[in-house]
């Protein structure tokens, strides 16, 4: 099965802008909405600090993959480039012997 690398390619740079601005939104205290107040506000307050701060840990996770998957798409394009560059030298090379054997045999 083929790999689609230039689509990949051209998708890596809005996932890496999405997960900055995810990141960016996660950083930022949501306004208070109007919810019903429960009776132990300091449970529910510390509750939701933990949430807000477990969504910051997956914002910045999700930016690191981003940049890592960001980074292997730039190793691997310029590893495609480089065999097909490989691969092209060997073509020529095969060429190059066939005549030289060709040349050699004929005489």
């Amino acid at each position: 099965m083929a790999v689609p690398w230039l689509q990949i390619v051209q998708l890596v740079p809005s996932i890496v802008e999405v997960s900055r601005e995810l990141l960016k939104r996660t950083k930022r205290m949501p306004e208070p909405q109007d919810m019903p107040v429960p009776e132990n506000v300091d449970q529910l307050a510390q509750r939701v600090l933990t949430l807000e701060d477990n969504e910051r840990r997956q914002a910045e996770l999700v930016n690191q993959m981003a940049q890592q998957m960001s980074n292997l798409t730039r190793a691997l394009t310029a590893l495609h480039r480089q065999v097909l560059w490989l691969g092209g030298t060997a073509v020529v090379a095969i060429v190059v012997a066939i005549v030289a054997i060709g040349m050699a045999a004929t005489q």
